[in-house]
């Protein structure tokens, strides 16, 4: 059992998903909203389950009531429901519910993400914590700093991040500078990331992100506005709704920074790229040598056959000239014949040698290969030698 305390308001009566959940954790069933503030009141509680499996349509009614209880401020609430449209999530979302579980998903997955959003609200209590302790200084520090100089700085120091948490982290430091609450979905051949402010992600926000990526470059729902470039999604949940001006300038500056954002998620990719393909080049620099070495040492055995072979042949011609009854003139042709077969053979081997010398360039020119494709290592500059010249990169 989990140590975590939840509340379970049930509607009519409890499912057999809300039943595992109140088996899995320490749980208080209730059935009014009453109840759950009396349960909230007592401070011991960490989220709250709304059962509305057997009340038919989801009761969004009953979630803005008790979302609109003081107690309900830092707790999150989430919703067992049969099913539920695309709508009904963002119409949930945009009231406050913390998360939505129909009763296609296991009971081990639901109690998992309880579990999630009972731990992603004690990162938000802490870094809110943090957050309030430095924003006295970060306000002073960037109180002369135009919205411009935000962006250009955060476009120079993307491009010091090697991987998608250090550009999710690096664009939610630039975001503090607008006072924004946002969660971000960054999607690549590396993977896809879904992170709120703390690092962690939000199971709600992410399948809307995921939802909504392809359709259109805003999207706006009440208070919240999802802003959508190529391999990048950002949910903005504060859009300030009574100043114009400043939602416009929001709206403009996160695309710059989600553009940016964009462009380091693509050269990412090509640097993964090109280290696949430097890995192939040298797989490929390696089979080529094993081949040339088998073949160099395949020839030079065939050469030396050839020789050994035609040497004896005149060695036995040679020796039986004087037994044979053949005329002075006929035994003076075949020991010349046969010299002269020795000779050309022995120049042909010769000649092989100049083959010999071609393999052991071709070895040097693939070790030389292979060594450069080690150093061309990405984003490491090139050190000089001691003679003060720069190592050539392949790529």
């Amino acid at each position: 059992m989990n140590s975590q305390k939840v509340v379970l308001l049930v509607s009519e009566q409890a499912s057999k998903l809300g039943d595992h959940v109140a088996r899995h954790f320490y749980a208080e069933k209730v059935s009014s909203v009453d109840s759950v503030v009396h349960c909230l009141a007592s401070g011991q509680f960490g989220v709250v389950v709304f059962d509305s499996v057997y009340g038919g349509k989801t009761d969004l009614d009953t979630c803005r009531i008790l979302l609109q209880a003081e107690e309900m401020t830092s707790v999150p609430l989430i919703v067992l429901t049969q099913e539920y449209s695309l709508q009904d999530k963002l119409k949930a979302y945009e009231i406050g519910c913390d998360d939505f579980i129909d009763t296609s998903i296991s009971p081990e997955e639901a109690c998992a993400r309880v579990t999630k959003s009972i731990y992603n609200q004690i990162a938000t209590h802490q870094l809110k914590s943090r957050l309030d302790a430095a924003s006295h200084t970060a306000h002073s520090a960037m109180a002369d700093n135009s919205d411009l100089g935000a962006n250009i700085q955060f476009l120079l120091a993307v491009h010091e991040c090697d991987n998608l948490d250090q550009l999710g982290q690096q664009l939610f430091n630039t975001l503090q500078r607008y006072g924004l609450s946002c969660s971000l979905q960054m999607r690549s051949i590396l993977g896809d990331k879904d992170m709120e402010a703390h690092g962690m992600a939000k199971d709600l926000e992410s399948q809307l992100l995921a939802q909504l990526a392809e359709d259109g470059r805003y999207i706006d729902f009440g208070a919240r506005t999802i802003v959508n470039y190529d391999r990048v999604s950002l949910l903005i949940k504060n859009m300030p709704l009574d100043e114009e001006e400043k939602y416009g300038a929001i709206k403009d500056n996160t695309f710059s920074l989600l553009q940016g954002l964009n462009a380091r998620i693509l050269a990412l990719e090509g640097q993964h790229r090109l280290e696949e393909e430097k890995e192939a080049l040298r797989k490929m620099s390696e089979d080529v040598t094993h081949v040339m070495n088998s073949i160099k040492d395949s020839y030079q055995t065939v050469m030396c056959d050839i020789v050994n072979e035609v040497e004896y042949v005149a060695e036995l011609i040679q020796m039986k000239v004087p037994t044979l009854a053949i005329t002075e003139e006929n035994e003076i042709f075949l020991e010349s014949a046969t010299a002269r077969a020795i000779a050309n053979t022995n120049k042909i081997f010769n000649d092989g040698l100049v083959v010999d010398e071609c393999f052991a360039k071709l070895e040097l020119a693939i070790e030389r290969s292979l060594h450069n494709v080690e150093l061309a290592a990405p984003n490491k500059k090139s050190k000089p030698d001691e003679a003060g010249h720069k190592p050539v990169e392949l790529f």
